[in-house]
This record gives structure tokens, C-alpha cells and sequence, in this order.
């Protein structure tokens, strides 16, 4: 699909009112008023659904998380024109009553199921290393369980929705300076099923649930990174409708060992000179646990150890990361008198010797 910033030709940091500016000189240029060409009118409904979302500070906002591929297999046509009053946006657009016929075009809007609901949680970078799974306690609507979630009273019959004649759809005409505009919603009165109850649940007021804390099962997958949404069908807000869905974004925490850098991580291990300098076995931190290296005679300050396949499990497969280890050799502040000793022949040993000497000579 096209993405909805192309689609009206604005640079994706464009403010609102650039947005609307856009869209304003494209539904003049497209209008079916204008342009009969089925082509062009195809076009004209695809810049109506650019604007219905990056018109919306809400759902630009989703469309930036998610992507125009994530956005469109999660979002249906109508949760894009919900609330996206056409007859409105364009008198406010062109002024007057409107502007010119949608030609029958059916835009969806109002009713549908429950609303979706976004919970932050946090989890530590171990958890994101290999997955985890977690409890949240979420307040939101939850089906009711005194009419099963149908909103009605046992026994209650439920009847042809009045408002649309059963049809679940409303079509809406009005004139403008242009010409009649005639625009197809949803019908808000029964949210486009045709049916509504004939007595409503007391419990909860015939909306097929109430607000309540549920515990609710989270499993983390491996290799999740910080800002990522896991989506979690039907355990949204609950309406006799339907349920909208729960996404979780986490957030993974910062640790006191690991930094991590994609799928790899890295860590600084402090080494006594002398180990760095003699070689020999130390003990590192690894997201696993401790773990016995050897490090080579003489190593320097700065050296970095790989260690394959020590790091992050990659998201969405059995491959892991690398850990890289910084050695950092650790000079003492203070040395014993026999130490100094040891040291100053150590020194003389070297001068002696021909050995290559610090500093600039």
C-alpha cells in the first residue's frame, strides 16, 4: 500500500497545518464534481483515507509506530473513518455547507467493536534476551458476565435496529452550494449490526461490559527491544460489538552490566595488571551467568574479547548476538615496600635489557 504521506505529498515531520493544506488542494484537483474518471475517483477516496488518519493527531501518531504495512493489517477501513466526518471537514475546509457529492462513496465511521488499549510494561534485559513470561494488572472494560457480554437482560428479545431499518448502514444527504452530498456511515445506533436489544443489561447499561482489574498472561518473545508492541487480539475494551485489542509496549530497562548495541552486547571487565600482563584464567559476567576465560600474556588496556553467540537472541529466530568483553587493567594506588622493590627491578631488568622505554625518548 502507498503511504498516506505520499499519498498528499508532505515530508512526514509536516505539521497539521501543512496536512491540511495538502489535502485541501487534492480534493480540489480529484473531486468526483471535477473528474468523472474512475481512475480519479479511486484516488480521490485514497486521499480521504490519507487524511482521515494523518488529519487525526491519534491515529498519525499509531500510523507513525506501527508503518503503512503493520498499520493496514491491524486497523480496518472503518476504525480509519471512525470519526471522520466528511460534511465537517469540508465546510471547514471550503467553507460554506460543503463541498460538492461523495457520489455514494462509504467512508464507514462511528460504532464497531471495543476500543483497543495500549499498556506499558517493563521488563530487564535479560527477559528481553531470551523471552519471559509476565502478569499485568489492567483496569479496562471487561465483558460482562451477568448477559455473557450481549448487553441484554435474559430473556430481553433483540429487534430491528430502528434507526437504520435493519440495514446497519445510514445514508446522509445534504445540499451544498455545489451540488448534493450524500455520504454512507455506519449506523451509530447499532454500530452497523441491524439489531438492537430490546431491554438492557443492568448490570452493564447494555454496553456488554463494565470496568474491572483483570490479570492478564503477557508472553514476551525473545529478542523484544525497547519501544516494541506486541499486540494481543480481543483483550481490548469490550463492547456487545466485540472486543478491541491490548497492545503492550515495552520497555526494556537499562542494566548495570550490559549495554546493549542491536543484538549484541557489551560489557567492561576490570583485570589486575598483573593477570593482563602474566595472562591466565578470569570470570566474566554473561547474560547466562559467570564464565572462565583465559586471557593471552600481556594484553592491553582496551583489548576486546568476542565471545559468538553470547548476545541477544535475535527477534523472530533461534540466532543469537555476540558479547564483547572491554578489558580494563587495573592499576593499585598503593604498593607495599617489597612491591615497589619488585617493581623497580622489574624496571631495571627492562632498561637494561634494551627493551623499548615509555615516554617521548
Amino acid at each position: 500500500m502507498r503511504d498516506y504521506y505520499d499519498v498528499l505529498g508532505v515530508a512526514k515531520d509536516a505539521t497539521q497545518d501543512q496536512i491540511k493544506s495538502a489535502y485541501r488542494k487534492k480534493a480540489l484537483e480529484l473531486h468526483p464534481d471535477r473528474n468523472k474518471d474512475k481512475d480519479t475517483q479511486e484516488a480521490f477516496k485514497e486521499v480521504n483515507e490519507s487524511y482521515a488518519v494523518l488529519g487525526d493527531p491519534e491515529k498519525r501518531q499509531k500510523y507513525d509506530a506501527y508503518g503503512p504495512e503493520a498499520f493496514s493489517q491491524q486497523y480496518s477501513e472503518e476504525d480509519i473513518f471512525r470519526g471522520f466526518n466528511v460534511n465537517d471537514i469540508f465546510r471547514d475546509l471550503f467553507g460554506g455547507s460543503g463541498f460538492g457529492s461523495f457520489g455514494g462513496f462509504d467512508f464507514g465511521g462511528g460504532g464497531g467493536g471495543g476500543n483497543s488499549v495500549m499498556y506499558r510494561m517493563s521488563v530487564s534485559l535479560r527477559e528481553a534476551a531470551d523471552g519471559a513470561d509476565k502478569e499485568v494488572s489492567l483496569r479496562h472494560v471487561a465483558r460482562c458476565d451477568k448477559c455473557d457480554g450481549s448487553g441484554a437482560e435474559r430473556g430481553s428479545k433483540v429487534i430491528k435496529c430502528r434507526e437504520c431499518g435493519g440495514h446497519g448502514r445510514v445514508r446522509r444527504t445534504s445540499n451544498t452550494i455545489f451540488g448534493s452530498m450524500q455520504v454512507v456511515t455506519t449506523c451509530p445506533d447499532c454500530s452497523g449490526t441491524g439489531k438492537t436489544i430490546e431491554k438492557k443489561c443492568k448490570a452493564c447499561s447494555g454496553k456488554g461490559g463494565y470496568v474491572r482489574t483483570e490479570r492478564i498472561h503477557v508472553k514476551v518473545p525473545a529478542g523484544v527491544r525497547d519501544g516494541m508492541r506486541l499486540r494481543l487480539e480481543g483483550m481490548g475494551d469490550y463492547s456487545r460489538f466485540g472486543a478491541g485489542d491490548l497492545y503492550i509496549e515495552i520497555g526494556v530497562e537499562k542494566d548495570k552490566q550490559f549495554v546493549r548495541e542491536g543484538d549484541d552486547i557489551h560489557t567492561n571487565v576490570r583485570v589486575p595488571f598483573y593477570t593482563a600482563l602474566l595472562g591466565g584464567a578470569i570470570d566474566v559476567p554473561t547474560l547466562k551467568g559467570s564464565k572462565e576465560i583465559t586471557l593471552n600474556k600481556g594484553t592491553q588496556q582496551g583489548a576486546r574479547i568476542v565471545l559468538k553467540n553470547e548476545g541477544m537472541k535475535r527477534f523472530g529466530s533461534n540466532s543469537r548476538g555476540d558479547q564483547v568483553i572491554t578489558i580494563s587493567v587495573e592499576i593499585p594506588k598503593t604498593v607495599s615496600t617489597e612491591e615497589e622493590e619488585l617493581i623497580k627491578r622489574f624496571r631495571e631488568g627492562r632498561e637494561g635489557s634494551g627493551k623499548k622505554k615509555f615516554g617521548l625518548f
